[in-house]
């Protein structure tokens, strides 16, 4: 049976309101809710994956910068401390390196005077010849570690640099030994002076050349060259030469406390020496330190309480051993000299070769007869020390020095051997009357000029003499000739103050400078003045008017030869008039053959005129005589150095006869000579009782006199008439 097919129908369409419409929106979008949900998320984290990727780009080559630039700076830098290191002396420089080189200091003959920091304070000593306990007090004072470490202290470094760092300078540094002995050999031989200062660059080299050296050689090597090198205070360098010097003993027999007290030394030798340094007292704070320091690490140093107990308690007899010098205030004068020039640490460990003006022979008859004049002439007026300068006028030359009679006696107070006299400050007394004159003469007043020696007051000052008597009226010939105090103070009024200070100063006189602080009182001499500069004036005196500086080094040549320093002498400058020198050597040479100076009985050398003047001071307490010809100058002093008075004592009765002994002793050598009459001046006669020259028909007592042409006494042309007794 067939069947027909059919057309599909499709189911009707229902109507559906809008209310069905929104509510199958709403359940549609409720079941999709969360898928939409997903499709956010997912996109956001492609988003952030990107996003990391881009930073972590970016952080890889900021890496990469930084590691190139880091590898560039490590490579500069080591190429900067590659170059530096080759450019650094080697270990071998330290093993073949001899010590400092002394400097040696001679007098003009070739005579050794002194050797600074010579072989006798620097002596080599093995370490198998020191003491274990001698060791290890040098290492509990400077580096207990040295043996342990490299030669570096790394946690001191590292503290270092944090301290300079927060400073903003350099403030600290970590030395071991093995770094203080290359700072004090090897660094110091490259670069001198500047390794006492605080740069990053020294600092860097020294640490590199410890590691060098602390590969090279032995941690015994480096110790016994450092106790060779150390300085120990004075001229002492080196635990050998301090055991002498401190204890006279070989640096094998040092005790424990001997030991602890050099040891503490190391840090500040100028400071706690107790011989030789400026606080002395703390050398025993220094050595109980060490010690302590010891038995806080008795581990390593294997003393015992009791050893170190005792060593505090053991007395210490230090002894101060001579040293071998010869003039040595002349000596230390020289090296005063050197250092301001060439530097401390030159004239120390440079090897100079220093030839000075000192003629030794000379300087052996000025110790003797200052000696011998003390003991003679001084020691009845309780004088206890005295000095002497010795010079030739000509060149200015220090032919001479004796600073005190003994320079080794430091017990009497009235010595005081190492004080030299003759660059100290005293008092002249009427030694500086010269001056006065002098100054006068510039001023247009000679010889003849007259001054009353009676009774004066010049304001509130009022002067006496030295005899207390008074002569009346008298010519400046007379009155310093005698050496008249009245008289010269009224001639430092006519003068003028001003006049005497420019007349002292052009002679070399530096110590008197403002006129209030003396006033009229310095043609008594109240003005301090320097030995040796007061005889180098005098000396100006003996060379008619020719200043010459005072010269005491003549050549000075460094370790191999080379001329460093040398003095032309006898180019001087005429300072002084020559005619006025001659008005004034007239009268303190009594060329006018007056005879009436103090002291006849020295007036004379080998037949010939000698120069002299005499000062004595209120007290008295300071002696002076400078005497002089044309070859030659002495200048002495003589008192005591507390100050204490000398009762009756004169500059005539004790530094003269010392200066004229001096004198009359060198007269073969230097020849005494008269001065000769210099063109311009001329002779006359004037009356004593006006200093005029007495014109026709005046009578009147009368003295030869000199004067410079145009410049003449004013003539005494008084009448004489007869008056009547009774009326006048």
């Amino acid at each position: 049976m067939s069947v027909s097919k059919s057309k599909r129908r499709l189911p009707k369409r229902r109507k559906v309101s809008s209310l069905n419409s929104y509510n199958r929106i709403r359940k549609y979008n409720s079941k999709n809710v969360g898928k939409s949900r997903f499709n956010n998320r997912a996109t956001g984290s492609i988003s952030n994956r990107f996003n990391k990727t881009k930073i972590r780009k970016i952080l890889y080559i900021l890496f990469g910068i930084a590691f190139f630039i880091g590898c560039l700076g490590l490579i500069v830098a080591g190429v900067y401390l590659k170059n530096m290191q080759n450019s650094l002396p080697s270990p071998d420089e330290l093993v073949e390196r001899t010590s400092d080189q002394s400097t040696k200091i001679y007098d003009r003959e070739g005579i050794l005077l002194y050797t600074v920091y010579g072989n006798q304070n620097r002596e080599f000593v093995s370490l198998e010849n020191i003491p274990e306990h001698t060791k290890w007090a040098l290492l509990a004072a400077e580096d207990i570690e040295f043996y342990q470490h490299k030669g570096l202290d790394y946690a001191g470094i590292v503290m270092s640099v944090i301290q300079n760092f927060t400073k903003g300078e350099i403030v600290r540094g970590a030395s071991t030994i093995t770094q203080q002995l290359i700072k004090s050999t090897l660094l110091y031989d490259i670069l001198g002076d500047e390794i006492y200062q605080q740069t990053y660059t020294r600092k860097i080299k020294e640490i590199l050349i410890t590691m060098q050296v602390e590969q090279t050689l032995t941690k015994d090597e480096i110790l016994q060259m450092y106790m060779n090198e150390i300085p120990l205070g004075g001229v002492n360098y080196g635990f050998q030469a301090a055991a002498k010097a401190y204890f006279a003993k070989d640096v094998s027999e040092l005790t424990l406390a001997e030991s602890a007290l050099i040891a503490g030394l190391i840090s500040s030798p100028g400071t706690y020496s107790p011989l030789f340094g400026t606080n002395p007292e703390l050398a025993k704070v220094r050595q109980t330190f060490v010690l302590d320091q010891m038995l806080k690490h008795k581990n390593l140093t294997g003393v015992t309480k009791e050893e170190i107990e005792a060593a505090k308690e053991e007395e210490l007899v230090y002894t101060s051993t001579r040293i071998d010098i010869k003039a040595p205030h002349f000596v230390f004068y020289v090296k005063q000299l050197l250092e301001e020039e060439f530097g401390v640490d030159r004239v120390e460990r440079g090897g100079l070769k220093v030839t000075t003006t000192l003629d030794y022979s000379i300087q052996e008859i000025a110790q003797e007869e200052v000696v011998n004049g003390i003991k003679k002439n001084g020691l009845p007026y309780k004088v206890n020390n005295g000095a002497a300068v010795v010079m030739n006028p000509n060149t200015g030359e220090i032919l001479a020095m004796v600073g005190s009679i003994d320079y080794w006696n430091t017990d009497n107070p009235k010595v005081d051997g190492n004080v030299n006299i003759t660059t100290s400050n005293r008092q002249v007394g009427s030694s500086a009357k010269p001056y006065v004159y002098l100054a006068a003469f510039s001023r247009g007043y000679g010889p003849w000029t007259l001054a009353p020696d009676i009774r004066m007051s010049f304001g509130n000052y009022k002067p006496d003499n030295w005899d207390k008597k008074f002569e009346g009226i008298g010519t400046a010939r007379k009155n310093l000739g005698r050496s008249r105090n009245l008289p010269s103070v009224y001639t430092l009024q006519l003068a003028g103050i001003d006049a005497f200070l420019q007349t002292t100063e052009k002679l070399g006189i530096t110590t008197l400078r403002n006129k209030g602080d003396y006033g009229l009182a310095l043609a008594l001499g109240a003005g301090e003045m320097k030995l040796l500069e007061h005889t180098a004036a005098f000396g100006v005196f003996a060379n008619e008017g020719v200043r010459n500086d005072t010269v005491s080094i003549l050549k000075v040549e460094d370790s191999k030869g080379n001329v460093l320093k040398e003095t032309k002498v006898g180019d001087g400058k005429q300072v002084i008039d020559q005619k006025e020198i001659y008005l004034l050597n007239y009268i303190l040479c009594d060329l006018g053959g007056h005879g009436d100076r103090i002291g006849p009985q020295y007036a004379r050398v080998k037949g010939s005129n000698v120069c002299f003047k005499t000062g004595t001071t209120d007290g008295p307490k300071d002696l002076t005589s400078v005497m002089y010809h044309k070859n030659l100058v002495v200048g002495v002093w003589a008192g005591n150095n507390d100050n204490t008075v000398v009762p009756g004592a004169w500059g005539v009765s004790v530094p003269l006869p010392i200066a004229y002994s001096i004198t009359n002793r060198l007269a073969d050598k230097y020849k005494v000579e008269l001065f000769t009459r210099p063109a311009g001046i001329l002779s006359t006669s004037v009356c004593k009782d006006t200093g005029g020259v007495p014109a026709e028909g005046v009578n009147c007592a009368k003295e030869a006199t000199v004067y410079i042409a145009g410049r003449p006494p004013q003539v005494d042309d008084r009448k004489s008439i007869t008056v009547c007794k009774t009326n006048g």
